[in-house]
């Protein structure tokens, strides 16, 4: 394997820096659906119930936890994303970078046990 360039060297530091804002951009989207959730929450709360007389809003606190939580998931996913950043220029610059996708399974899992959560409670108010 032939040394690589300046160029292809820069490229990689480049590449691993778009990598870590497409995570900032994807962290800030789930905070704010999170953010939503929560909201809407609390809006259902305060409405008066002469705007809504043949809808019961749910009494419980669980959108508001699931909100919550995904406020949570998207900081996490930002602070994740920043150390896998870090570690990868310390691997780059020690020239001996390997892929791992232990963040993104991490990730993955945490928001698709809140996205199911979510579907859960959702069905669970539709029905009662």
């Amino acid at each position: 394997m032939s040394p690589k360039n300046d160029q292809e060297i820069m490229n990689e530091y480049l590449s691993n820096e778009r990598t870590l804002l497409a995570w900032i951009r994807t962290g800030i989207g789930i905070m704010v659906f999170g953010f939503v959730a929560v909201k809407f929450s609390l809006f259902l709360k305060q409405l008066p119930a002469k705007y809504i007389a043949e809808t019961v809003a749910p009494n419980s606190n669980y959108t508001i936890y699931l909100g919550i939580g995904l406020l949570i998931a998207g900081a996490l996913t930002i602070l994740l994303s920043y150390l896998r950043y870090t570690r990868t220029i310390k691997l780059l610059k020690a020239g001996r970078y390997q892929y791992s996708t232990a963040m993104l399974t991490f990730i993955t899992m945490m928001l698709f046990v809140l996205s199911i959560s979510l579907i859960a409670y959702l069905i669970i108010a539709a029905t009662s």
